[in-house]
């Protein structure tokens, strides 16, 4: 079961929103490697308020979308000028509400760390693409070579808030991040070919160490919406406290490369 980001309506494209102009990037790219064209019938999983949907939309009639979250589909209507519209519906990943054999491409960017029954998913694209269709899961990571940004320090100081007012490690886990070789084993053994390729780079929004902390306090993360009240609201009062006494540069802004990394499967 994904995570529903219907209290991430208010603040979600603010926050997660990439600049002008990435999305295209990564539509074209996605599309170039796939070896489609814009006349390819594609599913995007988890599609969220539509940041990605909406470059599609633009280039590509047949697109469809599905979520868990009502609220944040609703957000996508107002990012198309022309009137155009996926086909959403909401659905879990593990359980998809379409034919077999019904798209050329199924894809989904920045879902997979949020699913526990990743398998099922990935059986459900499977059974859901055509006869030479792909599958690609993407998640927005930085170069391996890279240092951490000024603002990786706050979510440090988060997680040692929390351990030390008795939170364990699944209260502190960021999403399940697996290893591409765990899911190019599982992809392999149900006959397809798997791959990982680097579709492409760009550079996040500026982001400071206040700010992370802002977004903390506010709860716009859903690792933390696991939280006991009471432990969030006094995780929140030691984190702003160590900001304002400690930390040597608290609005020091920084635009952090990243990377479109993709795993595709083919069957």
């Amino acid at each position: 079961m994904a995570i529903n980001y219907d209290q991430a309506v208010g603040f979600y494209d603010e926050t997660r929103g990439y600049r002008d102009g990435v999305v295209e990037r990564y539509r074209d790219a996605l599309l170039a490697y796939s070896g489609l064209d814009r006349s390819a019938s594609v599913l995007e999983l988890g599609i969220g308020s539509g940041l990605i949907a909406q470059a599609f939309l633009r280039a590509a009639p047949e697109y469809y979308g599905i979520d868990l979250s009502l609220g944040m589909m609703r957000l996508i209507g107002g990012k198309l000028e022309d009137g155009s519209r996926p086909h959403l519906a909401q659905a879990d990943c593990a359980k998809l509400p379409f034919a077999a054999a019904s798209f050329d491409l199924v894809h989904a960017v920045r879902v997979f760390h949020h699913l526990a029954d990743w398998r099922a998913c990935i059986d459900e694209a499977r059974r859901l693409l055509r006869s030479g269709g792909v599958l690609v899961i993407v998640e927005n990571l930085p170069p391996a070579e890279a240092e951490p940004p000024p603002w990786a320090v706050a979510q440090e100081k988060w997680d040692q808030i929390l351990r030390r007012l008795g939170v364990g490690d699944d209260g502190i886990q960021h999403g399940i991040w697996l290893t591409d070789e765990a899911m190019s084993q599982y992809i392999a053994s149900t006959g397809a070919s798997a791959e990982t390729a680097e579709l492409l780079r760009y550079r996040e929004k500026p982001v400071s160490p206040r700010m992370m902390v802002e977004r903390r306090v506010a709860g716009m993360f859903s690792s933390d919406w696991r939280l006991h009240t009471s432990t969030r609201r006094e995780a929140a009062q030691k984190l702003v406290a160590w900001l304002e006494r400690e930390c040597e540069a608290p609005d020091e802004l920084v635009e952090r490369e990243m990377i479109f990394c993709a795993l595709i499967a083919r069957w």
